[in-house]
């Protein structure tokens, strides 16, 4: 049974998910460990559709950098969605000083190779600014080129850590990007201080993917934040390896250590077998879980024991939602799409502060133009979709999470927003 629900899950699994793996893939499905990594470089050719062109032509350009073709190509098309509406919108308004928004629009593939493909080309055909990626694989690849071109990248939904900055330290590595959403550090400790002072928990269980830099980072900000033996908090950690389907062992265990909560930082197709897998051993207890966790299928093969909490990257915004339905035609995708949306607008914003570009800025002074709109971002203060949006020392916005709980119906379960955890 928990096999045929996992064939259920895995398509959708493969397009989701934020984190960064930390092993490269080549070919048909041949993993390498990282020090191959960059000898499979040179065997595989990237996959990138670049726009039409990329000639000057009075614009600002901006280099839109989403997958959509792989296992992140869904996000990624919400995400290029979310920006493409932005600049419809802007440039609808007059765009910038009189000159209108242009996105250079490259399409890649989900492997990281691709996104430093994009990079390159984006840099070299005279982008102010890069908006993407969506996974942390595929930012990371990007980050690395933005800094060496000089280039303004935000990414707006990469929650890993190390994109702007060293966890161990805290210190920024790359000065010339950005993050829109909360980092996997923040999303861990907010969910520790909410087991902590709201759930009132003081032994938590945490089962994370051991492989996946995703999990295994938000199960290290959870455990760090949360455990203090001296006052009676306790930690047990338990691990799955990838594509694991039967829980069962690790859920026997856990129920032996007597949990008041259990903290499962994966996807949303492992936590829905969790839940089910729960029963069977009678583990009956509060399950809490991260952003992974945000689908329509979560725990539709069936829900937790006991109450159950995760979060999202930002709330519901009915006028965006709105909007993006009357541009697109389909059901609003959420956060990916309006923080892409919020990122633009940052680009967008900043820009209108440095005052017209002129057409030399676009041309021999373009690294003196980059330089000032990077400068630009990292001051700014901006109303976006979703809240007030500024950036700390790190290149991180300062921004909280959206908590949703889920509640048991005649019809199957359903996420409504509970509250906000940490800064708006």
């Amino acid at each position: 049974m928990a096999s045929r629900a996992f064939g259920l899950f895995l398509p959708v699994l493969l397009a989701a998910g934020c984190g960064r793996q930390g092993e490269a893939r080549e070919g048909a499905g041949r993993w390498l460990p990282p020090a191959a990594k960059a000898a499979s470089v040179d065997r595989l050719e990237p996959v990138v559709l670049p726009p039409r062109s990329v000639a000057a032509d009075g614009s600002l350009p901006i280099a839109a950098i989403f997958p959509t073709l792989g296992r992140y190509a869904v996000s990624g098309e919400q995400s290029l969605k979310g920006a493409e509406l932005a600049v419809e919108e802007l440039n609808r308004a007059g765009g910038i000083h009189g000159r209108a928004l242009r996105l250079l629009v490259y399409k890649t593939g989900s492997y990281f190779v691709d996104a430093q493909d994009a990079a390159q080309r984006a840099a070299r055909a005279g982008a102010l600014a890069i908006v993407g990626s969506n996974s942390s694989e595929l930012s990371l690849a990007v980050a690395e080129q933005a800094e060496a071109f000089r280039l303004l990248q935000i990414t707006n939904v990469s929650t890993a850590a190390d994109i702007t900055s060293e966890p161990e330290t805290g210190r920024r590595v790359r000065p010339w990007v950005f993050r829109m959403c909360a980092s996997d550090d923040v999303i861990g400790d907010l969910l520790a201080v909410f087991a902590r002072d709201r759930l009132g928990a003081r032994r938590v269980a945490v089962l994370y993917e051991v492989g996946r830099s995703y999990s295994k980072n938000l199960a290290r900000s959870f455990v760090r934040r949360f455990r203090n033996p001296a006052a009676g908090r306790v930690v047990q950690e338990f691990f799955y390896l990838a594509l694991e389907t039967d829980f069962r062992p690790q859920l026997t265990r856990i129920r032996e250590f007597h949990p008041d909560v259990l903290f499962v930082p994966g996807s949303f197709p492992d936590a829905t077998l969790v839940a089910a897998q729960s029963w069977q051993v009678g583990l009956h207890t509060t399950f809490l879980g991260g952003d992974a966790w945000s689908s329509p299928l979560l725990f539709q093969r069936g829900t937790p024991p006991g109450d159950a909490y995760y979060v999202e990257l930002c709330r519901p915004i009915r006028d965006f939602d709105d909007r993006y339905a009357a541009s697109f035609g389909s059901e609003p995708p959420g956060c990916r799409s309006v923080l892409a949306y919020d990122t633009v607008k940052v680009i967008a914003a900043a820009l209108q502060r440095m005052g017209r570009l002129s057409d030399e800025d676009l041309g021999a002074g373009l690294g003196r133009a980059r330089r000032r709109l990077r400068d630009a971002v990292a001051r700014g203060k901006v109303r976006g979709e979703t809240g007030p949006i500024r950036f700390d020392e790190r290149g991180n916005r300062v921004q909280g999470v959206a908590l949703y709980a889920v509640e048991r119906t005649p019809t199957g379960p359903r996420a409504l927003v509970s509250g906000w955890l940490g800064a708006q």
